[in-house]
């Protein structure tokens, strides 16, 4: 009995029956989902305004009540997604995921009330509870454990590397399409038609991921078995520490997409900016923050490969804290002397999300991960209704900055959470050697 050598990316480590076009094929859609994730969310206050004709003062409770619908649907949805993936494959679930994002960027910017654009965010809801669970999903499949830290560190560089792309290149499309000679409402329609053909490249690229099952997993579970599987993982104190992560963590991303576009692009229009001009505004403050997160990934992720990776988790959310706590200090988001406080915040965002995906992809079984990282998913759904939701009624209500504030004490919760838990660790530890001693 022979034992198969691992294949090789680069440097990345491949995990037995994983092929390079199978990891290629996964890091495109690394690099793709993020910014389809944020896009849409960006371009909302353009389309509040030019479709709706929305007043400015309503916007903020409209951003956050369109982002708490989509987040009730991925709450139902993503153990589903995750579950059905340990049983019929990671590949379909990527396929369908990306060809339902790309329906929902299609049909949002032909929207004519608010019942119609909550409709079509519901669609974009499903799609993105599908992806978000592979993206994690595959990302624990691909590596052996001593290049997990390196291969989510290039994963989420990509990601950020996307979004860059995405929040500063592709919302320069209204725009540019504006400076043609169409209409404000064309613009807007073509810059979402665009990106919708590249959802429907990505349908057609994950057709290269590794067919099949995961290993060891077996099609005769039923859906109800493998989510309860998600359940049971809770027990390790690891994983439970994960789940709490993945609800202030994905938070970090949505209050980034929301809140602070929002914030750019009514502080732009504020200045006398048409809707189009502030959309470039908002590319360029989210491109800050994404530009520095997709610098600091890569750094981050080969730290998770030499560090504890529970002080690599506590360090994370401790970033965090000080990145958000700082952006909520700002009075103005668009003035230069904010631009640190951006910078840190992408820090923040995009190492706790790592910290919690690299925990997690250690923590489980392969056949197994599907229904963890789902259920996960779920409790990061969670975080984002709750910042949607309490967020969108703060911004109206406080001010700009007060969401910003939240989430920075709710990461300050995780990390001491994590300092407990990592000092407690090593205590039992210390006491398991002296007893042997």
């Amino acid at each position: 009995m022979t034992t198969e050598k691992p294949r090789r990316l680069g440097f990345i480590e491949l995990a037995p029956g994983v092929l390079p076009r199978h990891a290629l094929s996964y890091l495109f859609a690394a690099f793709v989902s993020i910014g389809l994730f944020a896009y849409l969310p960006a371009l909302t206050p353009y389309v509040l305004k030019v479709n709706l004709a929305l007043p400015t003062g309503q916007q903020g409770a409209a951003t956050g009540n369109l982002q708490s619908w989509q987040e009730v649907v991925i709450l139902a949805l993503v153990g589903i997604w995750g579950a059905l993936s340990d049983r019929i494959g990671r590949r379909p679930i990527y396929v369908t995921g990306f060809a339902l994002i790309a329906a929902a960027y299609v049909l949002y910017p032909l929207a004519h009330s608010m019942p119609e654009l909550t409709l079509y965010r519901l669609i974009f809801g499903c799609a993105v509870a599908g992806l978000g669970a592979m993206l994690a999903t595959v990302l624990a499949d691909y590596p052996l454990e001593s290049s997990r830290g390196k291969l989510t560190g290039i994963a989420f560089f990509l990601n950020a590397l996307g979004s860059v792309i995405f929040l500063v290149g592709l919302t320069q499309l209204p725009r540019v399409y504006a400076a043609s000679g169409v209409s404000e409402l064309a613009s807007g329609r073509y810059a979402f038609f665009t990106v919708a053909a590249v959802a429907v490249l990505a349908a057609i690229v994950m057709l290269g991921l590794k067919p099949g099952l995961p290993a060891r997993a077996s099609e005769h579970r039923s859906l109800r078995e493998i989510a309860a599987e998600g359940l049971r993982a809770a027990r390790n104190p690891r994983v439970l520490l994960a789940y709490g992560g993945g609800f202030t963590s994905r938070a970090d991303l949505s209050l980034i997409t929301l809140f602070l576009a929002l914030w750019a692009s009514q502080s732009a229009i504020g200045e006398g900016l048409t809707a189009a001009q502030a959309t470039g505004r908002v590319g360029m403050i989210l491109g800050v923050t994404q530009g520095t997160a997709m610098l600091w990934a890569p750094v981050y992720g080969w730290l998770g490969d030499r560090m504890s990776r529970m002080a690599h988790f506590t360090l994370a959310f401790t970033i965090a804290l000080a990145g958000y706590g700082w952006v909520g200090l700002q009075e103005d988001i668009v003035r230069p002397a904010a631009i640190p406080a951006l910078m840190l915040l992408g820090m923040g965002q995009v190492s706790t999300i790592l910290a919690a995906t690299i925990l997690l992809g250690q923590e489980t079984r392969p056949e197994s991960r599907g229904a963890v990282f789902g259920l996960q998913a779920f409790f990061g759904g969670l975080g984002i209704l709750a910042i949607s939701w309490v967020g969108g009624r703060l911004y109206d209500q406080i001010g700009p900055s007060a969401p910003f504030t939240l989430v920075g004490i709710a990461n300050g919760v995780v990390a001491a959470w994590a300092l407990w838990l990592y000092l407690r660790e090593r205590a039992v530890t210390r006491t398991e050697v002296a007893l042997a001693c």
